[in-house]
Protein backbone atom coordinates (compact mmCIF):
# COMPACT_ATOMS: atom_id res chain seq x y z
CA UNK A 1 0.00 0.00 0.00
CA UNK A 2 1.19 3.46 -0.76
CA UNK A 3 0.50 6.31 1.58
CA UNK A 4 -1.35 8.05 -1.25
CA UNK A 5 -3.96 5.24 -1.45
CA UNK A 6 -4.74 5.56 2.25
CA UNK A 7 -4.97 9.37 2.01
CA UNK A 8 -7.33 9.18 -0.97
CA UNK A 9 -9.75 6.84 0.82
CA UNK A 10 -9.70 8.93 4.00
CA UNK A 11 -10.55 12.12 2.11
CA UNK A 12 -12.97 10.44 -0.32
CA UNK A 13 -15.12 8.99 2.44
CA UNK A 14 -14.93 12.13 4.59
CA UNK A 15 -13.37 10.17 7.46
CA UNK A 16 -10.82 12.88 8.12
CA UNK A 17 -10.55 16.53 7.11
CA UNK A 18 -7.74 17.87 4.93
CA UNK A 19 -6.54 19.94 7.89
CA UNK A 20 -6.25 16.91 10.19
CA UNK A 21 -4.65 14.83 7.44
CA UNK A 22 -1.99 17.50 6.92
CA UNK A 23 -1.45 17.57 10.67
CA UNK A 24 -0.86 13.79 10.66
CA UNK A 25 1.48 14.01 7.65
CA UNK A 26 3.52 16.71 9.40
CA UNK A 27 3.74 14.53 12.53
CA UNK A 28 4.85 11.59 10.38
CA UNK A 29 7.52 13.76 8.73
CA UNK A 30 8.88 14.83 12.14
CA UNK A 31 8.85 11.50 13.98
CA UNK A 32 8.55 8.86 11.26
CA UNK A 33 6.38 5.74 11.36
CA UNK A 34 3.44 4.48 9.32
CA UNK A 35 0.68 7.01 8.62
CA UNK A 36 -1.93 4.62 10.04
CA UNK A 37 -0.12 4.52 13.38
CA UNK A 38 0.26 8.30 13.42
CA UNK A 39 -3.50 8.72 12.86
CA UNK A 40 -4.23 6.44 15.82
CA UNK A 41 -1.64 8.14 18.01
CA UNK A 42 -3.22 11.54 17.34
CA UNK A 43 -6.70 10.03 17.84
CA UNK A 44 -7.85 11.29 14.46
CA UNK A 45 -9.53 7.99 13.56
CA UNK A 46 -11.13 5.11 15.48
CA UNK A 47 -9.45 1.70 15.48
CA UNK A 48 -12.35 -0.14 13.82
CA UNK A 49 -12.74 2.58 11.20
CA UNK A 50 -9.05 2.36 10.32
CA UNK A 51 -9.34 -1.43 9.90
CA UNK A 52 -12.04 -0.97 7.23
CA UNK A 53 -9.97 1.66 5.41
CA UNK A 54 -6.82 -0.49 5.53
CA UNK A 55 -8.77 -3.47 4.17
CA UNK A 56 -9.70 -1.48 1.06
CA UNK A 57 -6.32 0.21 0.68
CA UNK A 58 -4.35 -3.03 1.05
CA UNK A 59 -6.95 -5.18 -0.70
CA UNK A 60 -6.85 -7.59 2.24
CA UNK A 61 -9.96 -9.35 3.61
CA UNK A 62 -11.24 -8.08 6.97
CA UNK A 63 -12.33 -11.06 9.08
CA UNK A 64 -14.34 -11.46 12.28
CA UNK A 65 -12.16 -13.43 14.70
CA UNK A 66 -15.15 -14.23 16.92
CA UNK A 67 -16.41 -16.59 14.20
CA UNK A 68 -13.20 -18.67 14.12
CA UNK A 69 -12.30 -21.74 16.16
CA UNK A 70 -8.54 -22.10 15.86
CA UNK A 71 -6.81 -25.48 16.15
CA UNK A 72 -4.46 -25.50 19.20
CA UNK A 73 -1.79 -27.12 17.00
CA UNK A 74 -1.81 -24.05 14.75
CA UNK A 75 -1.56 -21.69 17.74
CA UNK A 76 1.67 -23.42 18.80
CA UNK A 77 3.33 -22.39 15.53
CA UNK A 78 3.60 -18.77 16.75
CA UNK A 79 5.13 -17.97 20.19
CA UNK A 80 2.77 -16.40 22.68
CA UNK A 81 5.10 -13.44 23.33
CA UNK A 82 5.25 -12.53 19.62
CA UNK A 83 1.47 -12.85 19.22
CA UNK A 84 0.75 -10.60 22.20
CA UNK A 85 3.40 -8.04 21.33
CA UNK A 86 2.51 -7.69 17.63
CA UNK A 87 -1.27 -8.30 17.96
CA UNK A 88 -1.41 -11.20 15.53
CA UNK A 89 -2.86 -14.70 15.50
CA UNK A 90 -2.28 -17.75 13.26
CA UNK A 91 -5.70 -18.93 12.08
CA UNK A 92 -5.16 -21.66 9.47
CA UNK A 93 -2.54 -23.80 7.75
CA UNK A 94 -2.70 -25.36 4.31
CA UNK A 95 0.31 -27.42 3.22
CA UNK A 96 3.27 -25.02 3.60
CA UNK A 97 1.17 -21.83 3.78
CA UNK A 98 0.25 -20.23 7.11
CA UNK A 99 -2.48 -17.59 7.32
CA UNK A 100 -2.16 -15.05 10.10
CA UNK A 101 -4.61 -12.36 11.20
CA UNK A 102 -3.00 -9.01 11.99
CA UNK A 103 -4.07 -5.60 13.22
CA UNK A 104 -1.08 -3.90 11.61
CA UNK A 105 0.04 -5.52 8.32
CA UNK A 106 2.88 -2.99 8.07
CA UNK A 107 4.73 -4.92 10.80
CA UNK A 108 7.04 -6.58 8.29
CA UNK A 109 9.51 -7.62 11.01
CA UNK A 110 6.88 -9.78 12.73
CA UNK A 111 5.91 -11.42 9.43
CA UNK A 112 9.57 -12.16 8.62
CA UNK A 113 10.09 -13.65 12.10
CA UNK A 114 7.16 -16.03 11.59
CA UNK A 115 8.52 -17.07 8.17
CA UNK A 116 11.90 -17.90 9.72
CA UNK A 117 10.39 -19.73 12.72
CA UNK A 118 7.97 -21.84 10.71
CA UNK A 119 9.81 -22.17 7.37
CA UNK A 120 6.43 -21.54 5.76
CA UNK A 121 4.91 -19.04 3.37
CA UNK A 122 2.81 -16.45 5.23
CA UNK A 123 -0.38 -14.81 4.00
CA UNK A 124 -2.04 -11.99 5.93
CA UNK A 125 -5.66 -11.08 6.67
CA UNK A 126 -6.89 -8.09 8.68
CA UNK A 127 -8.64 -8.17 12.05
CA UNK A 128 -10.18 -5.43 14.19
CA UNK A 129 -8.08 -4.51 17.26
CA UNK A 130 -10.86 -5.19 19.79
CA UNK A 131 -11.62 -8.62 18.34
CA UNK A 132 -7.90 -9.42 18.21
CA UNK A 133 -7.41 -8.59 21.90
CA UNK A 134 -10.40 -10.74 22.83
CA UNK A 135 -9.09 -13.63 20.73
CA UNK A 136 -5.59 -13.36 22.20
CA UNK A 137 -7.07 -13.44 25.69
CA UNK A 138 -9.22 -16.41 24.72
CA UNK A 139 -6.44 -18.47 23.17
CA UNK A 140 -3.21 -17.36 24.82
CA UNK A 141 -4.12 -15.91 28.23
CA UNK A 142 -6.83 -18.43 29.04
CA UNK A 143 -7.79 -19.59 32.50
CA UNK A 144 -4.70 -19.22 34.68
CA UNK A 145 -5.47 -22.52 36.38
CA UNK A 146 -5.62 -24.44 33.08
CA UNK A 147 -2.45 -22.76 31.84
CA UNK A 148 -0.62 -23.61 35.05
CA UNK A 149 -1.80 -27.23 34.94
CA UNK A 150 -0.50 -27.62 31.39
CA UNK A 151 2.95 -26.38 32.41
CA UNK A 152 2.92 -28.59 35.50
CA UNK A 153 2.04 -31.57 33.32
CA UNK A 154 4.97 -30.84 31.01
CA UNK A 155 7.30 -30.74 34.01
CA UNK A 156 5.86 -33.93 35.49
CA UNK A 157 6.38 -35.74 32.20
CA UNK A 158 9.97 -34.50 31.99
CA UNK A 159 12.18 -37.47 32.85
CA UNK A 160 14.84 -35.12 34.18
CA UNK A 161 12.60 -34.52 37.20
CA UNK A 162 13.09 -38.12 38.28
CA UNK A 163 16.72 -37.29 39.12
CA UNK A 164 15.60 -34.83 41.77
CA UNK A 165 14.60 -37.28 44.48
CA UNK A 166 17.32 -37.17 47.15
CA UNK A 167 17.64 -37.91 50.85
CA UNK A 168 18.05 -34.38 52.20
CA UNK A 169 19.73 -35.33 55.50
CA UNK A 170 22.61 -36.84 53.50
CA UNK A 171 22.80 -34.15 50.83
CA UNK A 172 25.68 -31.63 51.09
CA UNK A 173 24.63 -27.97 51.04
CA UNK A 174 26.49 -27.29 47.77
CA UNK A 175 24.72 -30.18 46.09
CA UNK A 176 21.37 -28.85 47.32
CA UNK A 177 22.09 -25.48 45.69
CA UNK A 178 22.91 -27.24 42.42
CA UNK A 179 19.74 -29.28 42.76
CA UNK A 180 17.61 -26.16 43.12
CA UNK A 181 19.13 -24.84 39.88
CA UNK A 182 17.91 -27.80 37.78
CA UNK A 183 16.05 -26.43 34.73
CA UNK A 184 12.69 -28.17 35.40
CA UNK A 185 12.62 -26.83 38.95
CA UNK A 186 13.44 -23.28 37.85
CA UNK A 187 10.61 -23.51 35.33
CA UNK A 188 8.25 -24.88 37.95
CA UNK A 189 9.10 -22.22 40.56
CA UNK A 190 8.91 -19.38 38.03
CA UNK A 191 5.57 -20.65 36.74
CA UNK A 192 4.02 -20.83 40.20
CA UNK A 193 5.25 -17.32 41.01
CA UNK A 194 4.29 -15.66 37.71
CA UNK A 195 0.87 -17.28 37.49
CA UNK A 196 0.12 -16.14 41.05
CA UNK A 197 0.67 -12.53 39.94
CA UNK A 198 -1.50 -13.01 36.83
CA UNK A 199 -4.28 -14.64 38.87
CA UNK A 200 -4.09 -11.74 41.38
CA UNK A 201 -3.58 -14.23 44.21
CA UNK A 202 -2.85 -12.84 47.65
CA UNK A 203 -1.08 -16.01 48.87
CA UNK A 204 0.54 -19.11 47.39
CA UNK A 205 0.58 -22.39 49.35
CA UNK A 206 3.17 -25.10 48.59
CA UNK A 207 2.16 -27.97 50.86
CA UNK A 208 3.63 -31.47 51.23
CA UNK A 209 1.00 -34.19 51.59
CA UNK A 210 1.51 -37.87 52.38
CA UNK A 211 1.87 -38.96 48.76
CA UNK A 212 2.00 -35.71 46.75
CA UNK A 213 2.79 -31.99 46.69
CA UNK A 214 -0.21 -29.65 46.64
CA UNK A 215 -0.19 -26.15 45.11
CA UNK A 216 -2.97 -23.73 46.10
CA UNK A 217 -3.68 -20.03 45.52
CA UNK A 218 -5.82 -17.74 47.63
CA UNK A 219 -7.79 -15.58 45.19
CA UNK A 220 -10.42 -13.12 46.44
CA UNK A 221 -10.15 -14.70 49.88
CA UNK A 222 -10.83 -18.26 48.68
CA UNK A 223 -8.29 -21.07 48.46
CA UNK A 224 -8.18 -22.79 45.08
CA UNK A 225 -6.26 -25.98 44.45
CA UNK A 226 -4.14 -25.60 41.31
CA UNK A 227 -2.48 -28.99 41.08
CA UNK A 228 -1.13 -32.03 42.89
CA UNK A 229 2.37 -33.09 41.91
CA UNK A 230 4.70 -36.02 42.64
CA UNK A 231 6.14 -35.91 46.15
CA UNK A 232 9.70 -36.13 44.75
CA UNK A 233 9.38 -32.53 43.48
CA UNK A 234 8.80 -31.19 47.01
CA UNK A 235 12.38 -30.98 48.26
CA UNK A 236 13.98 -29.35 45.16
CA UNK A 237 11.09 -26.87 44.84
CA UNK A 238 11.38 -25.84 48.50
CA UNK A 239 15.16 -25.50 48.05
CA UNK A 240 14.66 -23.29 44.99
CA UNK A 241 12.32 -20.94 46.88
CA UNK A 242 14.81 -20.80 49.76
CA UNK A 243 17.68 -19.93 47.42
CA UNK A 244 15.87 -16.97 45.81
CA UNK A 245 14.73 -15.84 49.30
CA UNK A 246 18.29 -15.96 50.72
CA UNK A 247 17.27 -18.52 53.36
CA UNK A 248 19.31 -21.39 54.79
CA UNK A 249 18.52 -24.37 52.55
CA UNK A 250 20.27 -26.76 54.98
CA UNK A 251 17.89 -25.87 57.82
CA UNK A 252 14.78 -28.10 57.90
CA UNK A 253 13.86 -28.13 61.60
CA UNK A 254 13.07 -24.48 62.35
CA UNK A 255 10.66 -21.95 60.77
CA UNK A 256 12.24 -19.34 58.49
CA UNK A 257 11.05 -16.03 57.05
CA UNK A 258 12.38 -14.25 54.00
CA UNK A 259 11.38 -12.28 50.95
CA UNK A 260 12.30 -11.79 47.31
CA UNK A 261 11.31 -9.54 44.43
CA UNK A 262 10.52 -10.28 40.81
CA UNK A 263 9.99 -8.10 37.74
CA UNK A 264 7.21 -9.46 35.52
CA UNK A 265 7.16 -9.38 31.72
CA UNK A 266 4.96 -6.28 32.02
CA UNK A 267 7.77 -4.60 34.03
CA UNK A 268 5.85 -4.78 37.30
CA UNK A 269 7.78 -4.94 40.58
CA UNK A 270 6.21 -7.57 42.84
CA UNK A 271 7.50 -8.51 46.30
CA UNK A 272 6.94 -11.93 47.85
CA UNK A 273 7.06 -12.52 51.59
CA UNK A 274 8.16 -16.10 52.33
CA UNK A 275 7.25 -18.18 55.37
CA UNK A 276 8.70 -21.70 55.80
CA UNK A 277 7.12 -23.98 58.40
CA UNK A 278 8.31 -27.52 59.22
CA UNK A 279 5.35 -29.94 59.33
CA UNK A 280 5.02 -33.68 59.89
CA UNK A 281 5.02 -34.24 56.11
CA UNK A 282 7.90 -31.87 55.35
CA UNK A 283 8.43 -28.13 55.00
CA UNK A 284 5.44 -26.05 53.95
CA UNK A 285 5.93 -22.69 52.25
CA UNK A 286 3.44 -19.82 52.05
CA UNK A 287 4.22 -16.86 49.79
CA UNK A 288 2.41 -13.57 50.44
CA UNK A 289 2.13 -11.58 47.19
CA UNK A 290 2.75 -7.84 47.59
CA UNK A 291 2.11 -6.06 44.30
CA UNK A 292 4.00 -2.78 44.66
CA UNK A 293 2.36 -1.43 41.47
CA UNK A 294 -1.07 -1.20 43.09
CA UNK A 295 -1.75 2.39 44.02
CA UNK A 296 -2.77 2.77 47.63
CA UNK A 297 -6.48 3.43 47.76
CA UNK A 298 -7.83 6.83 48.67
CA UNK A 299 -9.92 6.82 51.82
CA UNK A 300 -13.00 7.76 49.77
CA UNK A 301 -12.61 4.60 47.67
CA UNK A 302 -12.38 2.02 50.46
CA UNK A 303 -16.10 1.25 50.43
CA UNK A 304 -17.15 3.09 53.59
CA UNK A 305 -20.78 4.16 53.72
CA UNK A 306 -21.08 8.01 53.75
CA UNK A 307 -21.91 8.36 57.46
CA UNK A 308 -19.15 5.90 58.52
CA UNK A 309 -16.67 7.68 56.26
CA UNK A 310 -17.54 11.05 57.76
CA UNK A 311 -17.04 9.67 61.29
CA UNK A 312 -13.64 8.25 60.35
CA UNK A 313 -12.48 11.48 58.67
CA UNK A 314 -13.46 13.49 61.76
CA UNK A 315 -11.44 11.08 63.92
CA UNK A 316 -8.41 11.45 61.63
CA UNK A 317 -8.36 15.20 62.22
CA UNK A 318 -7.88 14.82 65.97
CA UNK A 319 -4.51 16.26 67.11
CA UNK A 320 -3.74 13.14 69.17
CA UNK A 321 -5.21 9.80 70.14
CA UNK A 322 -5.35 6.28 68.74
CA UNK A 323 -7.25 4.89 65.74
CA UNK A 324 -7.37 1.10 65.48
CA UNK A 325 -8.22 -1.10 62.49
CA UNK A 326 -9.23 -4.61 63.50
CA UNK A 327 -10.06 -7.81 61.68
CA UNK A 328 -8.50 -11.17 60.75
CA UNK A 329 -5.47 -11.63 58.50
CA UNK A 330 -6.21 -10.55 54.95
CA UNK A 331 -9.13 -8.28 55.82
CA UNK A 332 -7.55 -5.11 54.40
CA UNK A 333 -6.38 -3.50 57.66
CA UNK A 334 -3.05 -2.33 56.21
CA UNK A 335 -4.79 -0.74 53.23
CA UNK A 336 -7.09 1.18 55.58
CA UNK A 337 -4.18 2.38 57.71
CA UNK A 338 -2.23 3.60 54.67
CA UNK A 339 -5.34 5.33 53.32
CA UNK A 340 -5.73 7.17 56.65
CA UNK A 341 -2.11 8.35 56.47
CA UNK A 342 -2.55 9.41 52.86
CA UNK A 343 -5.66 11.40 53.85
CA UNK A 344 -3.94 13.33 56.64
CA UNK A 345 -0.50 13.66 55.01
CA UNK A 346 0.83 17.18 54.57
CA UNK A 347 4.27 18.85 54.39
CA UNK A 348 3.76 20.11 57.93
CA UNK A 349 3.43 16.65 59.47
CA UNK A 350 6.20 14.24 60.44
CA UNK A 351 4.78 10.76 59.75
CA UNK A 352 6.71 7.66 60.83
CA UNK A 353 5.69 4.03 60.35
CA UNK A 354 7.08 0.92 62.04
CA UNK A 355 6.14 -2.31 60.26
CA UNK A 356 7.05 -5.99 60.03
CA UNK A 357 7.79 -5.86 57.18
CA UNK A 358 7.24 -2.60 55.25
CA UNK A 359 4.68 -3.75 52.69
CA UNK A 360 4.45 -0.65 50.48
CA UNK A 361 6.89 2.21 50.02
CA UNK A 362 5.03 5.50 50.62
CA UNK A 363 6.53 8.77 49.42
CA UNK A 364 7.09 11.33 52.16
CA UNK A 365 6.86 8.82 55.03
CA UNK A 366 9.70 7.58 57.25
CA UNK A 367 9.22 3.81 57.26
CA UNK A 368 11.03 1.53 59.72
CA UNK A 369 11.38 -2.20 59.03
CA UNK A 370 11.38 -4.42 62.12
CA UNK A 371 14.46 -6.70 62.34
CA UNK A 372 13.92 -8.83 65.42
CA UNK A 373 17.06 -10.90 64.71
CA UNK A 374 19.13 -7.74 65.29
CA UNK A 375 17.14 -6.59 68.32
CA UNK A 376 14.98 -4.06 66.43
CA UNK A 377 11.54 -4.99 67.78
CA UNK A 378 8.34 -2.94 67.88
CA UNK A 379 8.98 -1.61 71.44
CA UNK A 380 12.62 -0.78 70.65
CA UNK A 381 11.70 1.03 67.43
CA UNK A 382 8.84 2.93 69.06
CA UNK A 383 11.05 4.23 71.87
CA UNK A 384 13.47 5.64 69.28
CA UNK A 385 10.68 7.02 67.11
CA UNK A 386 9.25 8.99 70.03
CA UNK A 387 12.59 10.79 70.25
CA UNK A 388 12.29 11.78 66.55
CA UNK A 389 9.50 14.32 67.19
CA UNK A 390 6.77 12.53 65.19
CA UNK A 391 3.27 13.92 64.66
CA UNK A 392 1.73 10.67 63.40
CA UNK A 393 2.90 7.11 64.10
CA UNK A 394 1.71 4.01 62.26
CA UNK A 395 2.33 0.72 64.05
CA UNK A 396 1.88 -2.17 61.63
CA UNK A 397 0.40 -4.45 64.28
CA UNK A 398 0.08 -4.41 68.07
CA UNK A 399 1.00 -7.95 69.10
CA UNK A 400 1.93 -7.74 72.77
CA UNK A 401 1.32 -5.81 75.98
CA UNK A 402 4.60 -3.88 75.79
CA UNK A 403 3.84 -2.52 72.31
CA UNK A 404 0.28 -1.67 73.36
CA UNK A 405 1.53 0.16 76.46
CA UNK A 406 3.95 2.32 74.44
CA UNK A 407 1.29 3.03 71.79
CA UNK A 408 -1.22 4.19 74.42
CA UNK A 409 1.36 6.41 76.09
CA UNK A 410 2.29 7.91 72.71
CA UNK A 411 -1.38 8.67 72.04
CA UNK A 412 -1.68 10.32 75.46
CA UNK A 413 1.38 12.52 74.95
CA UNK A 414 0.30 14.40 71.85
CA UNK A 415 0.75 11.92 68.99
CA UNK A 416 -1.81 10.50 66.59
CA UNK A 417 -1.27 6.73 66.55
CA UNK A 418 -2.84 4.42 63.95
CA UNK A 419 -2.46 0.68 64.24
CA UNK A 420 -4.07 -2.72 63.68
CA UNK A 421 -5.28 -5.26 66.20
CA UNK A 422 -6.33 -8.87 65.68
CA UNK A 423 -9.89 -8.77 66.97
CA UNK A 424 -13.22 -9.34 65.24
CA UNK A 425 -15.30 -6.28 66.19
CA UNK A 426 -14.87 -2.70 67.41
CA UNK A 427 -16.38 -3.36 70.86
CA UNK A 428 -14.31 -6.56 71.08
CA UNK A 429 -11.15 -4.50 70.71
CA UNK A 430 -11.89 -2.81 74.03
CA UNK A 431 -12.02 -6.19 75.75
CA UNK A 432 -8.76 -7.18 74.05
CA UNK A 433 -7.00 -4.04 75.28
CA UNK A 434 -8.15 -4.70 78.84
CA UNK A 435 -6.83 -8.27 78.55
CA UNK A 436 -3.48 -6.84 77.44
CA UNK A 437 -3.24 -4.94 80.71
CA UNK A 438 -4.44 -1.46 79.69
CA UNK A 439 -6.54 0.24 82.35
CA UNK A 440 -10.06 1.32 81.25
CA UNK A 441 -9.37 4.98 82.06
CA UNK A 442 -6.32 4.90 79.74
CA UNK A 443 -8.45 3.41 76.94
CA UNK A 444 -11.05 6.16 77.23
CA UNK A 445 -8.32 8.83 77.25
CA UNK A 446 -6.38 7.49 74.27
CA UNK A 447 -8.65 5.66 71.80
CA UNK A 448 -10.52 7.89 69.35
CA UNK A 449 -12.11 5.38 66.96
CA UNK A 450 -12.01 1.69 66.04
CA UNK A 451 -12.68 0.39 62.53
CA UNK A 452 -13.60 -3.29 62.15
CA UNK A 453 -13.59 -4.69 58.65
CA UNK A 454 -13.79 -7.71 56.34
CA UNK A 455 -13.48 -8.23 52.59
CA UNK A 456 -16.42 -9.84 50.80
CA UNK A 457 -16.24 -11.13 47.25
CA UNK A 458 -17.58 -8.79 44.59
CA UNK A 459 -20.15 -10.42 42.30
CA UNK A 460 -18.85 -10.69 38.71
CA UNK A 461 -20.15 -7.71 36.71
CA UNK A 462 -20.15 -9.70 33.44
CA UNK A 463 -22.27 -12.70 34.36
CA UNK A 464 -24.34 -11.65 37.39
CA UNK A 465 -28.09 -12.30 37.19
CA UNK A 466 -30.76 -10.07 38.82
CA UNK A 467 -33.43 -11.60 41.03
CA UNK A 468 -36.18 -10.55 43.41
CA UNK A 469 -35.70 -11.29 47.11
CA UNK A 470 -38.46 -13.01 49.07
CA UNK A 471 -40.42 -11.39 51.88
CA UNK A 472 -38.75 -13.77 54.32
CA UNK A 473 -35.29 -12.49 53.33
CA UNK A 474 -36.52 -8.89 53.53
CA UNK A 475 -37.59 -9.41 57.14
CA UNK A 476 -34.52 -11.41 58.14
CA UNK A 477 -32.08 -8.73 56.96
CA UNK A 478 -34.30 -5.71 57.87
CA UNK A 479 -33.93 -4.49 54.29
CA UNK A 480 -36.64 -1.83 54.35
CA UNK A 481 -35.05 -0.31 57.44
CA UNK A 482 -31.61 -0.06 55.76
CA UNK A 483 -32.29 0.79 52.08
CA UNK A 484 -35.34 2.24 50.28
CA UNK A 485 -37.00 -0.50 48.24
CA UNK A 486 -36.77 1.58 45.06
CA UNK A 487 -32.96 1.32 45.22
CA UNK A 488 -32.70 -2.47 45.61
CA UNK A 489 -30.51 -4.21 43.02
CA UNK A 490 -29.92 -7.80 44.06
CA UNK A 491 -27.85 -10.17 41.92
CA UNK A 492 -26.84 -13.81 42.15
CA UNK A 493 -23.56 -15.26 40.79
CA UNK A 494 -23.58 -17.35 37.61
CA UNK A 495 -19.99 -17.97 36.47
CA UNK A 496 -18.11 -17.15 33.27
CA UNK A 497 -14.60 -17.20 31.83
CA UNK A 498 -13.81 -13.77 33.29
CA UNK A 499 -14.40 -14.97 36.87
CA UNK A 500 -13.08 -18.53 36.35
CA UNK A 501 -16.61 -19.92 36.67
CA UNK A 502 -16.91 -18.75 40.31
CA UNK A 503 -19.42 -15.92 39.81
CA UNK A 504 -17.19 -13.55 41.78
CA UNK A 505 -14.31 -11.28 40.77
CA UNK A 506 -12.49 -8.92 43.12
CA UNK A 507 -13.44 -7.92 46.64
CA UNK A 508 -15.09 -5.00 48.40
CA UNK A 509 -14.72 -3.92 52.02
CA UNK A 510 -17.44 -4.02 54.67
CA UNK A 511 -16.80 -1.98 57.79
CA UNK A 512 -18.13 -0.71 61.10
CA UNK A 513 -16.71 2.47 62.58
CA UNK A 514 -17.08 2.89 66.34
CA UNK A 515 -16.24 6.36 67.63
CA UNK A 516 -15.71 6.52 71.38
CA UNK A 517 -18.46 8.93 72.45
CA UNK A 518 -18.97 10.02 76.07
CA UNK A 519 -21.64 7.35 76.51
CA UNK A 520 -19.32 4.57 75.34
CA UNK A 521 -16.49 5.89 77.51
CA UNK A 522 -18.74 5.71 80.56
CA UNK A 523 -19.55 2.08 79.81
CA UNK A 524 -15.85 1.24 79.41
CA UNK A 525 -15.00 2.85 82.76
CA UNK A 526 -17.49 0.59 84.54
CA UNK A 527 -16.22 -2.50 82.68
CA UNK A 528 -19.43 -3.08 80.73
CA UNK A 529 -19.77 -6.11 78.45
CA UNK A 530 -19.03 -6.12 74.73
CA UNK A 531 -22.77 -6.43 73.97
CA UNK A 532 -23.58 -3.31 76.03
CA UNK A 533 -20.86 -1.29 74.30
CA UNK A 534 -22.12 -2.46 70.89
CA UNK A 535 -25.70 -1.50 71.73
CA UNK A 536 -24.58 1.97 72.80
CA UNK A 537 -22.51 2.40 69.63
CA UNK A 538 -25.54 1.49 67.48
CA UNK A 539 -27.65 4.03 69.35
CA UNK A 540 -24.95 6.61 68.53
CA UNK A 541 -25.32 5.84 64.81
CA UNK A 542 -22.82 3.04 64.15
CA UNK A 543 -23.77 0.65 61.35
CA UNK A 544 -22.61 -2.90 62.04
CA UNK A 545 -20.66 -4.95 59.52
CA UNK A 546 -23.76 -7.08 58.86
CA UNK A 547 -25.78 -3.95 58.05
CA UNK A 548 -22.99 -2.53 55.89
CA UNK A 549 -22.74 -5.83 53.99
CA UNK A 550 -26.51 -5.96 53.40
CA UNK A 551 -26.41 -2.40 52.00
CA UNK A 552 -23.63 -3.42 49.58
CA UNK A 553 -25.61 -6.51 48.55
CA UNK A 554 -28.64 -4.30 47.83
CA UNK A 555 -26.40 -2.10 45.66
CA UNK A 556 -25.42 -5.10 43.52
CA UNK A 557 -21.81 -5.16 44.73
CA UNK A 558 -21.93 -8.54 46.48
CA UNK A 559 -24.47 -11.25 47.32
CA UNK A 560 -26.50 -12.14 50.38
CA UNK A 561 -24.65 -15.49 50.46
CA UNK A 562 -21.44 -13.58 51.06
CA UNK A 563 -23.15 -11.53 53.76
CA UNK A 564 -24.14 -14.71 55.60
CA UNK A 565 -20.71 -16.29 55.11
CA UNK A 566 -18.68 -13.45 56.59
CA UNK A 567 -20.90 -11.68 59.13
CA UNK A 568 -22.81 -12.73 62.21
CA UNK A 569 -26.42 -11.69 62.88
CA UNK A 570 -26.74 -8.54 65.00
Amino acid sequence: MTGDTLKEILLRDGIISSENLNKAIEEQRRNGGELSRVLLRLKLIAEDELSVVLSEALQLPLINLNLFRIDPAILKLVPKDLALKSLLLPISKLNDQLTIAMVDPSDILAIDNIKVMTSMMVSVVLARPKEMRQALERYYTKSNTEDLKEIFQDIKENKEAEKLELVKEKTPKKMMENLSDEAPIITLANTIIEQAVIAKASDVFIEPMETCLRIRYRVDGFLREIDRMPKNLHFPLISRIKVISSLDIAEHRLPQDGRFRIVTKEKQDVDFRVSVLPTAMGEKIVLRVLDKNQDMAHIDKLGFEPDSLERLKESCQKPHGMILACGPTGSGKTTTLYAILKHIDSPGRNIVTVEDPVEFQMKGFNQVNIRAEFGLSFPTALRSILRQDPDVILIGEIRDSETMDIAVKAALTGHLVVSSLHTTTGPGSITRMVNMGIEPFLITSSVVAIVAQRLVRRVCQKCREPYTVSEEIIKEFHLRHLVPEAKWQFFKPKGCEACLKTGYKGRVGITETMVLTNKIKELILVSSSEAEIKAAAREDGMKTMREDAVIKASQGLTTLEEVIRLTAPD
